[in-house]
């Protein structure tokens, strides 16, 4: 990840991507608290811890490494789009920076097309938007930890290993993943399930419970973008095989 400066970057720029191609190899992204009921309406969300802090993750694909929810052509093959997905190729860095994706190759401002980084001196207007923009997706990715928190210390919290597929690559399968269990949350006292309610929080929590079900579209998914193109609906072949299929999207993918 390199953090942009004027120094390195002053006479540099970029360009927006076009497509999502960028993103074929992420299958986990964080999201924030304000997104998540229109993230869990189109792919799964899981919890998992990052530096002792919970967050919330759009789960885009069976295995790591390997986003089902773009196409060949680059396409995103969903309703929403992460919010950290839409201003590539730009993150936060702390305390307050704006970085660039590792595999992103600034270019001369010069060149056609390309937008310039800094202008006299401090960052352009449109990525001062994009820094203010990141720190508030960052804050709304934060304020998911307090809750979470809790119902990690009430028990309601389980281990959720994702889609349940044969997976032909063991170290490549998803962890780490955590789901609310609503039977442990109903056995919560009333306390706390209370203060649930009352700070909004079960709205994004009974979301996350609902979108798990999209995990059965990624065989499907994966199916699509490693068969050959051209080939005819229901054709029998070994990519009916869930492994297989696993096998050959790691392989497209990199892996």
């Amino acid at each position: 990840m390199t953090i942009l400066s004027p120094t390195t970057h002053g006479d540099l720029g970029w360009r927006p991507a076009r497509g999502f191609g960028f993103a074929r190899g992420v299958a986990l992204v964080p999201v924030a608290l304000a997104e998540l009921p229109r993230v869990a309406q189109a792919m799964p969300v899981a919890f998992s811890k990052s530096d002792r802090r919970w967050q919330a993750l759009a789960v885009m694909g069976p295995i790591e490494g390997a986003n089902v929810l773009v196409s060949r052509e680059g396409k995103w093959r969903a309703s929403y789009v992460p919010a950290l997905l839409r201003v590539y190729p730009f993150r936060l860095v702390e305390p307050e920076a704006l970085a660039l994706w590792s595999n992103y190759t600034p270019e001369h401002e010069a060149g056609e097309g390309a937008q310039p980084f800094y202008k006299d001196g401090a960052l352009a207007p449109w990525l001062q938007q994009t820094l203010t923009f990141l720190k508030t997706v960052q804050s709304g990715i934060g304020a998911l930890h307090t809750p979470l928190a809790g119902l990690e210390a009430a028990g309601a919290l389980v281990p959720w290993a994702g889609p349940k597929l044969e997976v032909p690559q063991p170290e490549r399968a998803l962890r780490g993943l955590f789901a609310l269990d609503s039977e442990r949350l109903s056995a919560c006292d009333e306390s706390h399930a209370l203060n649930l309610f009352q700070a909004g929080h079960l709205r994004w929590l009974y979301a996350h419970l609902d979108s798990l079900h999209h995990t059965e579209r990624f065989k499907a998914l994966a199916r699509d973008l490693v068969a050959p193109q051209g080939e005819a609906a229901g054709k029998p072949d070994k990519l009916d095989q869930v492994a297989d299929v696993l096998a050959t999207l790691a392989e497209e993918m990199g892996g």
